[in-house]
């Protein structure tokens, strides 16, 4: 009811046996951008399971079949999804013909020492001005193609379901940032600069946190990926995780219509 990824669609398909369900696979309608700017709607794959019972059976395989069936009704070019090269999965869905479209570089630091936070309680502020935010946001992904369709429902959404929170966002002049954390560690869920000097200054806002670990898993932006090395980030290349595509036609390829970057942050997880 609140996501608008799956008001359209009917949720998923199910597989029953004698009135029970042995296999699940979730759809959703997902906004993209082109290389030309264009809004594209395509597929979204989520929640495939098979009861452990179950398995060989070839149920994953006709439900992801129904999947395809309902994206190729919709005239929808692609279908998506994220795995992990380290799981079984990954085979079964290159298989169906998927193929890995989005790496995902990732940044992290182990902090020399224990900083105690700064107390400047100012920072954090449980009054978000989420129209900023959301323009902010527009210019700087104007050039990127990708999973970066926004307006204020989109926010609104991930608040609903607990993905962001007041109190995790830092809001500057030309940037933001969202996190998590815990005892040990923080968590960036999407920082977004449009400057390399605003990037700076959300990094140095994460660290006064006093946490000895800042962890970014998603980093697909090279300038502020360029920032975090001059900070002395250890930085990877690839991690475990990736985005795959599946073209359901053949009229374009994914990188003839998406380019050589295709963008996401990890708030774009589905």
């Amino acid at each position: 009811e609140i996501d608008p990824r799956l008001k359209n669609s009917p949720i998923g398909f199910c597989m029953l046996e004698n009135n029970e369900a042995v296999g699940f696979v979730g759809v959703m309608d997902l906004q993209t951008k082109t290389i030309e700017g264009e809004v594209e709607t395509v597929g979204g794959i989520w929640g495939v399971t098979t009861s452990p019972s179950h398995t060989r059976r070839g149920i994953a395989t006709e439900l992801m079949k129904s999947a395809h069936n309902y994206f190729d009704d919709k005239g929808y070019r692609f279908s998506f999804l994220l795995t992990a090269r380290t799981i079984i999965a990954y085979a079964f869905y290159r298989k169906l013909g998927y193929k890995d479209a989005t790496d995902f570089p990732s940044a992290h630091k182990i902090m020399e020492e224990k900083k105690k936070p700064s107390g400047k309680g100012k920072e954090e502020s449980k009054e978000v001005d989420w129209k900023k935010v959301v323009e902010i946001y527009n210019r700087f992904a104007a050039d990127k193609a990708g999973f970066t369709v926004r307006d204020k429902t989109y926010f609104e959404v991930l608040r609903k379901r607990e993905k962001i929170k007041p109190e995790r966002i830092f809001l500057g002049e030309n940037g933001y940032v969202i996190f998590k954390e815990n005892e040990e560690a923080v968590f960036v869920n999407e920082i977004i600069a449009l400057t390399t000097e605003e990037a700076r200054n959300l990094i140095s806002f994460l660290e006064r946190k006093g946490k000895p670990i800042i962890c970014d898993r998603t980093v697909l932006d090279e300038k502020i990926l360029g920032v975090y090395e001059s900070l002395g980030y250890m930085i990877r290349k690839k991690s475990h995780d990736l985005l795959m595509v599946k073209e359901l036609t053949e009229k374009k390829t994914f990188s003839q219509v998406y380019g050589g970057k295709f963008y996401m942050t990890s708030l774009d997880f589905f």
